[in-house]
């Protein structure tokens, strides 16, 4: 009878333990999620002195760039972890036919900065920067 008191206590004791890490574990995963969030920036193609403005939305655990679509880029899976007050994320969007785009930055309270590589078979990678802010 004794074994099966302290049994219970144990299994009691390590289910409320799972639940703390658990709970934990899902308030870690939501601050580092920009889902929801969209960003208006502007893109300078390094080497180039012009500026291209886009939207960068995250939804749904995907990232997209408006003005990749007309390209054929879809929507891509995103990673993203918190670094103090920072957000940091990167996507690899592609194309059938205009190869990849390689996005990564940083969201720090509204604003949002960072870089993407454009890389198709047969061509010069093409680097841009990008910052903006959140879309409101």
């Amino acid at each position: 009878m004794r074994f099966i008191s302290s049994s219970t206590i144990f299994l009691l004791v390590l289910a409320i333990f799972l639940s703390i890490i658990s709970t934990n574990l899902n308030i870690a995963v939501a601050d580092d999620s920009l889902d929801g969030k969209s960003f208006l920036v502007e893109l300078s193609e390094t080497k180039k002195n012009e500026v291209t403005k886009d939207e960068l939305i995250f939804k749904d655990g995907t990232f997209f760039s408006v003005e990749c679509d007309q390209y054929g880029f879809g929507p891509a899976s995103y990673e993203s972890k918190s670094k103090g007050d920072t957000i940091l994320f990167e996507s690899t969007l592609v194309s059938d036919t205009e190869g990849k785009s390689e996005w990564e930055g940083s969201v720090q309270g509204d604003k949002i900065t960072g870089t993407s590589i454009w890389s198709k078979e047969g061509q010069d990678p093409i680097i841009y920067t990008y910052e903006g802010n959140m879309k409101k």
